[in-house]
């Protein structure tokens, strides 16, 4: 028998995770293009060199660590 509630948490929680990780990379590539220079006719990012290299890391850690867990979760059970 399929338990339907259990079913659409998983749905909900993979979806939730899906979104959260393709959400920090792509902030995390706006933050580490500030540090690329501004060529002609490129509009300037709403980061700083530093704080666009520490958000940039910052969310690659955290989506990498979101990536594990997921990947301990299914090895581990």
């Amino acid at each position: 028998m399929i338990h339907w509630g259990s079913l659409l948490v998983v749905q909900l929680v993979s979806f939730g995770a899906t979104v959260a990780v393709v959400g920090l990379i792509a902030l995390a590539l706006v933050g580490l293009s500030a540090r690329a220079p501004a060529s002609a006719g490129q509009r300037e990012t709403a980061f700083s060199t530093r704080s666009g290299t520490a958000v940039g890391a910052i969310c690659l850690l955290v989506a990498g660590a979101i990536v594990l867990f997921g990947l301990w979760e299914i090895i581990a059970r």
